[in-house]
């Protein structure tokens, strides 16, 4: 069966970023070039002035370095980074540690604990939270204090190892603080990566979950979600 063409692989990203930053622009608070910018940068932050520029229709890299002079005055942009496969590096396991309780207070000590480790390592060390373990160390992306449904702090981050996720877990948060209750969860697999489709995630998965074989009418149900993007 032929696949259908949502799900080809595109030559170019420009039309997909054109359509993406149209369909943002009715809805926020930024313009269609501002948009086709920010969209273009999440995929790839080297992109130049140049292609920028050709993705906007205007004469030069000037041109786009002005709106992108706009975003940064406005803080909409804030810094530019980059993607770093961090398995390389030799931190293969990716987790999210859920600490929750029925005690405000216990969360709030936790709280105030990861702050103030965090203040004297940055004071110490530098800004990029390394923590050691028995036999290597955790790497700490995210610490994120979260209000709604149930109070409770999201922390994630890296590992040399799962023990060494399953040491951080129970030595900084669990037998720290006997109020608090923990789930761990490590990463299987990531499709979506700040904000970014993982090509090379679908390829595997595709091939795994025979996608090219997909009916032409589950394809028309997942035209009908991604309306009205797809034309």
């Amino acid at each position: 069966m032929k696949q259908s063409k949502e799900f080809e692989k595109p030559d170019s990203r420009s039309p997909h970023v054109q359509r993406l930053a149209q369909a943002l622009a009715k809805r926020v608070a930024l313009d269609e070039k501002e948009l086709i910018i920010l969209l273009s940068l999440l995929g790839n932050a080297k992109t130049s002035n140049v292609e920028l520029a050709e993705r906007l229709g205007l004469s030069d890299g000037n041109a786009a370095a002005y709106h992108i002079k706009r975003l940064k005055t406005r803080a909409v942009l804030t810094r530019y980074t980059i993607q770093i496969d961090w398995r390389k590096v030799g931190f293969p396991a990716d987790f999210f540690i859920l600490a929750e309780s029925d005690e405000k207070a216990a969360l709030l000590a936790l709280e105030r604990h990861l702050v103030l480790l965090q203040d004297y390592y940055e004071k110490h060390f530098g800004n990029v939270l390394l923590l050691p373990t028995t036999s290597g160390y955790v790497l700490l992306r995210d610490i994120s204090h979260c209000y709604g449904d149930k109070t409770m702090l999201v922390i994630t981050g890296r590992g040399t190892s799962d023990l060494d996720i399953a040491f951080f877990r129970e030595n900084y948060i669990a037998r720290a603080f006997e109020d608090i209750r923990t789930t761990l969860m490590t990463t299987r697999y990531r499709t979506v990566d700040n904000f970014v489709i993982q090509s090379d995630a679908l390829e595997t998965l595709r091939a795994i979950f025979e996608a090219t074989g997909v009916s032409e009418e589950e394809i028309s149900r997942i035209r009908e979600h991604l309306q009205p993007i797809v034309d």
